[in-house]
């Protein structure tokens, strides 16, 4: 057999292979003793049948038998032989068979890119400086008051901003009751004795909080709504309603007078340890968000500072999966069909240049992992997946079962070796650190 390479694009060869007249002979003699044995030819006894007899009576099955064995043994003699590492094959042109001549085909396989590294220790990156503010720990403190809030009833004064309000209220747009426009819209066109918070935010009816400030219990008053081109229900999109609303009770927010509701919680004693316990956890928290932005710093440097073509083959079908996932969770968050066909093109290159820059760090981060012998230990493969086990409430064996059933181990492990190869050059790089910027007030 011969053997010879074409470089066809980036990543991807042509095998052209040719047996010789004398090697698809020797392949028909096999062939004939094979049909021989199982030959069903009238009176003759299965393997007595006269050889040229079996071959003219089976001559389009033993063509097809002989060119299905050239292809597949050539095609692994050359990858071995070439010392090749296939990761998609593409492409196998026919092959035909006549009978004295040579069996002549080819094969397009995409292969690993070859890559050199540059000197990938001691990269300079910057970073900010890990701090936990004072104020920043009051706003936690805050916050978590502000969700043990109550609500209590309150009389003598206006409404204000952040109160809950009762009401009652009926809409009009154009003359046409706003419950006509949108008859399955339920509490926009009409409710009663309905309790809402004196907020823009998530409001059902757009601006109707902020027109209800300085309104006294049993004070009806006007209020003009501008619902948004695009708001939900498309019947009152960019149109302007009145709607007339009749103030009936009204709640103030009340926070805890102090934090011992939640010392009991955070299993600490007094306010000291809760304060010390945030501070802890803020740090925590930081700290992790910092050592994202970092790694995503170093990945981005080793993106920018390796050159090389990727697969195509795999750029194709991580563009086809990420594709999937965007618009599998623009369906789950309620998006139209309509809406995503027309950003179809948008999302397929956004997808495309994500994938390749994906397949490409991963190349760089196990080529890295070669350089400087890094694997994963069964110890580590085994904590990863009983960390999985606790997110998806399984047992470890449960997880690891579920994982060799969906051919993810081995990704995992791959995964886990990746992060390791970038926590390496991460701990190499040399990180200018700055303060945090201050926050506008």
């Amino acid at each position: 057999m011969k053997c010879t390479i074409e470089e066809v694009g980036p990543c991807r060869k042509k095998l052209n292979i040719e047996f010789t007249a004398e090697e698809v002979g020797a392949e028909l003699d096999a062939a004939i003793k094979a049909f021989i044995k199982g030959a069903k030819i009238p009176g003759f006894r299965p393997g007595r049948a006269p050889a040229a007899m079996v071959q003219r009576h089976y001559s389009k099955e033993i063509a097809e038998e002989i060119r299905d064995r050239l292809v597949g043994r050539g095609y692994h003699e050359a990858v071995q032989s070439n010392k090749l590492e296939v990761v998609e094959l593409m492409d196998v042109t026919e092959a035909h068979y006549v009978a004295g001549q040579p069996l002549v085909y080819s094969v397009t396989v995409d292969v690993p890119p070859q890559i050199e590294l540059p000197d990938y220790k001691g990269i300079e990156l910057a970073g900010t400086k890990v701090v936990v503010r004072d104020d920043e720990v009051e706003g936690t403190l805050k916050g978590m008051l502000e969700r043990q809030a109550k609500f209590e009833d309150v009389t003598g004064r206006a409404v204000q901003k952040g109160d809950l309000v009762q009401v009652d209220y009926v809409g009009m747009s154009a003359g046409q009751p706003v419950a006509e426009l949108a008859p399955g819209a339920t509490g926009l066109g009409k409710m009663e004795g309905y309790w809402m918070l004196v907020e823009d935010e998530h409001a059902l009816l757009p601006g109707l909080g902020t027109a209800l400030i300085g309104a006294a219990i049993g004070e009806t008053k006007q209020a003009a709504i501008n619902f948004p081109a695009d708001f939900s229900r498309k019947e009152l999109a960019g149109k302007t309603a009145d709607y007339t609303v009749t103030v009936k009770a009204l709640r103030e927010r009340k926070l805890p007078a102090n934090f011992e509701s939640l010392f009991k919680p955070f299993g600490v004693a007094d306010e000291a340890e809760l304060r010390a316990r945030i501070l802890k956890d803020l740090e925590v928290l930081k700290q992790d968000n910092e050592q994202r932005k970092r790694r995503d710093t170093a990945a981005q440097w080793l993106l920018s500072n390796v050159l090389f073509d990727v697969p195509e083959s795999i750029v194709q079908r991580e563009t086809q999966n990420t594709v999937y996932d965007v618009v599998s969770q623009n369906v789950r968050r309620g998006i139209a069909q309509t809406e995503i066909e027309a950003h179809r093109g948008e999302i397929f290159e956004t997808a495309k240049r994500t994938a390749g820059n994906e397949v490409k760090l991963r190349y760089i981060l196990h080529k890295v992992a070669d350089a400087e012998n890094i694997d994963v230990n069964a110890a580590e493969l085994e904590a990863e997946i009983g960390r999985l086990a606790t997110q998806s409430r399984l047992t470890p064996i449960q997880a690891r079962t579920q994982l060799q059933k969906n051919g993810r181990l081995e990704g995992l492990r791959d995964m886990m070796r990746r992060d390791k190869a970038l926590d390496f050059v991460l701990a190499q790089a040399k990180v200018t650190e700055t303060a945090e910027p201050e926050k506008a007030t």
